[in-house]
């Protein structure tokens, strides 16, 4: 029956790849427990870039936990800021976007904002400055101001996307709200590529595979009596 049932599971297309995000919950560039670090880039190879403001905050343990591993980052770090990722898509792709946020605890609302662009318009190496200026209305994807809390309280918000046409999208996040160094918090990020949902056919064939896959079986064990 195992054999059966793995035979079952390769006969099914998967329904998501592997994360496209480079270093998604912040953990590759790293600071000591209980403290905090601003940064122009993070991750290796700096994949996550500052586009804009003061930088990317890193915290690690300083008010409450990670939503994933132990860091997570705060984009008012010292005043609001932006940061981008460039990833690799195919055209008309559907991919699944993630991410999980929560408002800095004790915090107004006033001062935690975080929105999220997906751009498909820029090609490879495309210019901070091109990238701050396609992070407009239209290529806004989620426009997040969180209620206030007393811990780190998260949640997570997602979307489908489609892949560029020039094979690059990029993830830009960018903190909103007053100015003053206490924003949403980030952590998580995941864009994962979407297998289309098979047709009724493929489901009919998957069963008469499995049908004979079982009269199989019964035979081999009728013959071995």
């Amino acid at each position: 029956m195992r054999n059966i049932l793995i035979a079952l599971l390769l006969s099914a297309p998967a329904l998501a790849q592997a994360n496209l995000v480079q270093d998604g919950s912040f953990e590759e560039t790293v600071v000591p427990n209980g403290t905090w670090n601003v940064f122009s880039s993070v991750g290796t190879g700096g994949v996550w870039k500052s586009i804009s403001g003061a930088g990317i905050e890193i915290q690690r343990n300083v008010t409450g936990p990670a939503s994933q591993g132990q860091q997570f980052v705060e984009l008012d770090s010292h005043t609001n800021s932006a940061m981008a990722q460039s990833l690799g898509t195919t055209a008309g792709q559907n991919y699944n976007l993630n991410f999980d946020f929560t408002a800095r605890p004790n915090t107004t609302v006033a001062t935690n904002g975080l929105q999220a662009f997906w751009i498909n318009s820029l090609g490879a190496g495309a210019t901070t400055a091109s990238i701050l200026a396609a992070a407009t209305m239209s290529n806004m994807i989620a426009d997040l101001h969180p209620s206030a809390v007393t811990s780190n309280t998260w949640k997570t918000f997602s979307q489908n996307v489609t892949g560029s046409s020039t094979g690059y999208s990029y993830l830009v996040f960018k903190a909103t709200g007053t100015s003053d160094s206490y924003g949403t918090y980030l952590d998580n990020v995941q864009v994962n590529s979407v297998a289309p949902i098979p047709e009724p056919e493929t489901y009919a064939l998957m069963g008469i595979g499995l049908v004979g896959l079982l009269a199989a079986r019964r035979r081999k064990q009728q013959q071995s009596h």
